[in-house]
C-alpha cells in the first residue's frame, strides 16, 4: 500500500517556494490585467467610435446646410440692407464661421470626455505594488 508524503509545516518557508508562489500570483495578476485591458479598450474604442460617428455627420449636414444657407443668407442681407451681394456674402460667411467654430469646440469638448483605460492603470498599479510589497527582505 503507498503511502502519501505528509507535509510538514514549516514556520519558515524557503527562498524557492516563496518566489514560486510569487511567480504564480503574478501570473494570474498579469492574465487579469489583460482581461481588464481588452474590455476597456472596446469599450473605450465603442465610445471613441460614436463620438467620431456624430461628430462627421454633424460636421457633414452642416456644411451643406451652411452652405445653401450662406446663398440665401447672403441675397436676403443684401437686398434688406440695400448693400452689394458681395458684403451680403461677407456677414453670412463671418455668422457661418462663428456658427462653425462653436459646432467644433462641441466635438472637442465630447472627445475630451474619453479616458484611456482608467481601470487598468490604477489596477496596474496597485498590483506592482503589492508584487513589491510581497518580495522578501533579503531577495
Amino acid at each position: 500500500m503507498p503511502t502519501t508524503p505528509t507535509r510538514t509545516t514549516d514556520p519558515k518557508p524557503e527562498l524557492g517556494d516563496i518566489l514560486r508562489g510569487l511567480a504564480d500570483d503574478a501570473k494570474v495578476l498579469l492574465r487579469q490585467q489583460a482581461e481588464l485591458f481588452r474590455a476597456e479598450t472596446g469599450q473605450e474604442l465603442r465610445r471613441a467610435g460614436g463620438a467620431a460617428a456624430s461628430v462627421a455627420a454633424g460636421a457633414g449636414l452642416a456644411a451643406a446646410g451652411g452652405f445653401l444657407a450662406g446663398l440665401a443668407a447672403a441675397r436676403g442681407l443684401s437686398r434688406a440692407t440695400g448693400l452689394p451681394l458681395g458684403w451680403g456674402y461677407a456677414l453670412a460667411a463671418a455668422g457661418l464661421g462663428a456658427a462653425g467654430a462653436r459646432l467644433l469646440l462641441v466635438g472637442r469638448d465630447g472627445f475630451a470626455g474619453l479616458r484611456p483605460l482608467p481601470q487598468t492603470t490604477t489596477a496596474l498599479g496597485e498590483n506592482l505594488e503589492w508584487l513589491t510589497g510581497q518580495l522578501p527582505a533579503g531577495a
